[in-house]
């Protein structure tokens, strides 16, 4: 029986593929984290937008303005010459008064959009100046506020200092006699 010649056969792998694989592996996890990192950052970025000071102080002048406008008289309003100061005349929910029970004043002073709540003197379209609300601030930097009102239609248009910050534009319908 004849003996096959041994040979001398290593396993493993040669120092040039270990460090080849340790580059990749290492690239490949550095671009992983690269675009983990930017995702954060947008992230960050949109949760800003989102639930920021601004789109909270938007969505509050815009949900007050609404609520007022949908319920005010279509009779009578006050807008300033230059649209920056608008008063509106509304009824107590289930009202039966033949004249507005409330009125509400938007208007801005200095870096703040204010509305000022009030009431009406009974029976007549005057508010009573011996019950003025107190002024309630719904959104803060302000650059300029402006209304419209067209028919039924009122607007209001809400720019912010900062340039970053979106405007708010808002329409509504009077919708009471």
């Amino acid at each position: 029986m004849k003996q096959q010649p041994q040979t001398n056969r290593a396993c493993g792998f040669t120092l040039t593929e270990v460090v080849t694989v340790i580059a990749m592996v290492g690239i490949i996890t550095l671009g992983v984290g690269i675009l983990l990192a930017n995702g954060q950052k947008s992230w960050g970025t949109l949760f800003g937008r989102v639930y920021g000071d601004s789109a909270v102080d938007s969505f509050a002048a815009h949900k007050a303005f609404d609520t007022v406008c949908r319920k005010s008289s279509r009779r009578k309003h006050v807008l300033s010459e230059s649209g920056d100061f608008l008063e509106l005349y509304y009824w107590d929910h289930a009202s039966t008064a033949s004249t507005p029970e409330n009125y509400a004043r938007f208007y801005q002073n200095h870096k703040e959009m204010v509305v000022e709540y009030g009431k009406m003197q009974t029976g007549t379209w005057q508010p009573d100046a011996g019950i003025s609300g107190a002024p309630v601030t719904l959104a803060r930097d302000v650059e300029s506020l402006t209304f419209a009102v067209e028919g039924t239609s009122v607007q209001m248009f809400l720019n912010y200092s900062d340039a970053a910050k979106m405007p708010v534009v808002c329409s509504s319908v009077r919708h009471n006699d």
